[in-house]
């Protein structure tokens, strides 16, 4: 049994093609970050690391029903109930839910003191991965009849709001993680029949297999058209910003002319100087007029700013202001910024900033066109190991990161700017060539995101903290709030 720990022998044995097995009675952060190491290391050997994202939501979905299956068992024990008896089920399962459900941790000493377990079987050829997860704690009849229910149902729909509101059922949950299954299966063009549970002798076996090769079916909502033809109507850049970019681009220009042209926009100029100012290119000194803010700052830089600020502008007059994500923008911005400088990255400080300025423009058009689709989105991912943007993928057919980039190619973004939009929650997607521009995003994104308590260190992907050198939790801590103090402070300036 290998020790799940020791992720030198968990490396060599993906290398070398060998069937991986891992067991363990409870699950933590680092359980799962290092599942998300060997998953990455997989499907990387079947060219399928664009499935990340994905695998990674069923595959926890799968264990905390494994682990909830064995906290029952555990409990239906202790609390001295028959778990076969129809009467003392129903009782127990009552009494499972107001004392263990939401507050799943304080059973973890009576798992670890049991002889249940997780067992999980990687298997991988050029044909398939196949992923097994196995509990010993036989699934009931009544169990496996009500998981095999909502497969059923949920295989109909290719709409999570439509399925959820049909399965929906509180027996024992909501039911959400099998919609969610299916749905992503549906998503990834995997057939839903290649997830199975069933009972084995005294064992609960749920597998997963993914073939290499994929027939992807798209799913299209009235949400997903209604943003995609949004989109289509969003205006082009005006002339006064497009001949602003081209004295920017022409070497014959003068810091006078430019400022000149800037200063017949005073809202532009505005912005200008407020962006400058949260980049933080003059530490301990704030930029306070727009020619000061364009010496400083660079032709070059400048550039990036005109666009954000007309892509903040244009979007801001179309939907409503949402001030709250382009503060959010600033700071990734910033923090971006200052990993590129730490880590002598300079080819790619000018461009991870206007990348961070600008990497959660898709959000603004998501939340101007579906509120309460979006507002559920949220109390769904609030309670679990999921991310909003897979939750956008599957509830809507598309992701704010790909909104972002479809409106980032219709202004005709440079290419390593579409490719940062849309890849900054699924790094190892984008293509080697704009490969550190979108680590470093998404690094600064999830620095962000840690301080909304929207993941934790143990999110990040491993390897992309390795390659920061940041795979020390006190060293990416120190790093962390060492650029947190420093935006802070040009805030106050």
């Amino acid at each position: 049994m290998d020790d799940i720990t020791n992720r030198k022998i968990i490396s060599k044995k993906i290398e070398n093609g060998e069937p991986l097995r891992l067991s363990f009675k409870y699950v933590n952060e680092k359980v799962l970050m290092v599942l998300n190491s060997i998953l990455a290391r997989v499907l990387s050997k079947n060219d399928q690391i664009y499935l990340l994202n994905s695998v990674v939501t069923i595959l926890r979905e799968i264990i905390i029903n494994a682990l909830k299956a064995n906290a029952k068992r555990t409990f239906f024990i202790k609390s001295d109930l028959d778990i076969t008896d129809e009467y003392q089920y129903q009782k127990g399962m009552n009494k499972f839910k107001k004392e263990i459900v939401g507050d799943f941790d304080s059973i973890e000493s009576d798992l670890r003191r049991s002889d249940l377990y997780v067992q999980i079987h990687f298997i991988y050829s050029k044909q398939s991965i196949q992923i097994a997860v196995i509990n010993n704690a036989p699934i009931l009849p009544v169990e496996l009849e009500r998981i095999n229910f909502r497969i059923g149902k949920a295989i109909k729909y290719n709409d999570f709001s439509e399925a959820y509101a049909e399965i929906e059922d509180d027996t024992e949950g909501a039911g959400l993680g099998i919609v969610l299954t299916i749905l992503l299966m549906k998503n990834m063009g995997i057939n839903p029949r290649n997830y199975k549970i069933e009972k084995l002798a005294k064992t609960t076996q749920t597998t997963l297999d993914i073939p290499a090769v994929l027939k992807p079916g798209e799913i299209t909502t009235k949400v997903k058209l209604h943003i995609l033809k949004e989109i289509e109507g969003i205006p082009t850049f005006p002339e006064n910003i497009v001949q602003l970019q081209r004295l920017c681009h022409d070497p014959k220009s003068s810091i006078d002319m430019i400022v000149k042209r800037l200063k017949l926009d005073p809202a532009l100029s505005a912005d200008v100087i407020k962006l400058s100012n949260s980049a933080g290119f003059a530490p301990g000194t704030r930029i306070e007029d727009i020619k000061t803010a364009v010496v400083i700052i660079g032709l070059k830089n400048l550039d990036g700013i005109l666009v954000a600020s007309n892509a903040r502008r244009i979007l801001n007059e179309r939907y409503s202001s949402f001030e709250m994500i382009w503060e959010h923008c600033n700071r990734v911005a910033f923090y971006a910024w200052n990993i590129a400088m730490s880590f002598r990255e300079s080819a790619i400080i000018e461009n991870v900033y206007m990348a961070g300025l600008l990497h959660d423009l898709g959000k603004i058009i998501l939340l101007a066109t579906d509120k309460k689709l979006v507002k559920k989105i949220a109390g769904i991912v609030k309670n679990r190991k999921i991310t909003t943007t897979t939750m956008e993928e599957i509830s809507i057919g598309i992701s704010h990161s790909t909104i972002g980039s479809l409106i980032a190619e219709r202004w005709n973004f440079p290419e390593y700017l579409v490719e940062a939009i849309r890849h900054h929650h699924s790094p190892f997607n984008c293509s080697e060539k704009y490969r550190d521009v979108v680590y470093t995003i998404y690094l600064a994104n999830m620095m962000a995101g840690i301080e909304d308590r929207r993941y934790s260190f143990f999110y990040i992907e491993e390897s992309i903290l390795e390659r920061f050198e940041l795979t020390d939790q006190s060293r990416f801590n120190e790093f962390h709030e060492r650029l947190k103090g420093k935006y802070e402070s040009t805030k106050v300036l």
